[in-house]
């Protein structure tokens, strides 16, 4: 399929009805002196306001860290999207129309539409596992093992697959037939059965930076299993594995309230939440995968210092030796945090 395009008109266009002080003072506190409005630089620490925004010529420039550019480039680093995404929801905030190219217009519209289905069918599906795990005392009892309480589980919308048929029954009474279930990752199918591809296990929602829910990742209660512990739901046309990371979500809050210090990355989900009690709300955790170029370059829009915390064993030093060539060849500060074997 060919890119979608946008013309200078277009551009040009969105720049005018997205007047940069007011986009700006969504995140940011302005105040006006002389022309120029200023405050406290968003990507950087500060306490005397070295932040300025220029009404007349519509840009940005932080005289601390550097920052500057138009009113796309703020929406992409405060909201950590690429281009195209700030040109949508920039759009979305003028009441515009985004233009495509009459080749791929068509296309476009189904796919978007399609792909709205599939959020909707995953959001309904995180909130059924998450009323079952209130309703179940045996995976209430099991996380209470891990000491993960009733706020983290809020907090990570932790839920609960209660066997292999329910989620299909679920979805099918919210009107989401089953080939929209097969299509958003939740059910598999085999021999013309469908069942729940996370059955019987602890799911954890995985949610992209944009707030939505994109697929699963599941862990079975069970303590000695011929089987993976962890699973994640399939690649779908909303969900790729090496462009997402578990937290990543989160991470973005911590951003859009102040800047952060670093970004630590661990190796699973328990891990993340486990520092995240323990106060550390910048982890995030790559799903099942080695660290990924998409996923360096996404961290790197949020913040460019980066701790890799693995565990101390082959696999895990395997991992942050990878991890450290990617994010070093993205140009980010890497440390490493040694943790012992076992």
């Amino acid at each position: 399929m060919e890119k979608v395009k946008f013309d200078d008109a277009f551009l040009e266009e969105l720049k005018h009805r997205n007047n940069i002080v007011s986009v700006v003072s969504r995140y940011v506190p302005l105040d006006k002196k002389g022309k120029t409005y200023w405050g406290r630089c968003p990507f950087h620490s500060e306490k005397t306001p070295s932040f300025s925004v220029n009404e007349m010529d519509q840009f940005y420039y932080c005289f601390g860290c550097k920052a500057g550019g138009n009113v796309i480039r703020f929406v992409m680093e405060m909201e950590s999207l690429s281009f195209f995404d700030a040109v949508k929801l920039l759009a979305e905030w003028a009441g515009m129309e985004v233009p495509t190219s009459s080749v791929d217009a068509e296309v476009y519209a189904r796919e978007k539409e399609e792909k709205k289905r599939l959020l909707a069918c995953l959001k309904a599906a995180a909130k059924h596992y998450f009323e079952n795990l209130k309703h179940s005392a045996v995976a209430k009892q099991y996380l209470k093992g891990r000491e993960i309480y009733d706020d983290t589980i809020v907090k990570f919308g932790i839920g609960y697959s209660v066997d292999f048929e329910d989620i299909i029954n679920y979805l099918e009474s919210q009107g989401f037939d089953k080939e929209t279930q097969l299509k958003a990752g939740i059910i598999k199918s085999k021999d013309g059965r469908y069942y729940d591809a996370l059955g019987e296990r602890i799911i954890f929602p995985i949610i992209n930076l944009s707030g939505d829910v994109v697929a699963f990742s599941g862990r079975t209660m069970k303590t000695q299993v011929d089987y993976a512990k962890y699973i994640n739901t399939a690649e779908t046309p909303v969900f790729s594995k090496s462009k997402n990371m578990f937290g990543i979500n989160l991470l973005k809050k911590a951003k859009q309230t102040g800047p952060i210090d670093n970004i630590v990355i661990v190796e699973g989900q328990i891990d993340v939440i486990a520092l995240h009690k323990a106060g550390f709300s910048t982890a995030v955790a790559s799903l099942g995968t080695a660290l990924t170029v998409e996923q360096a370059r996404m961290l790197k829009r949020i913040c460019n210092d980066v701790v890799l915390c693995y565990d101390g064993d082959f696999a895990g030093v395997k991992a942050t030796l990878r991890g450290l060539d990617i994010l070093k060849r993205e140009g980010m500060n890497v440390r490493v945090a040694s943790l012992p074997e076992k």
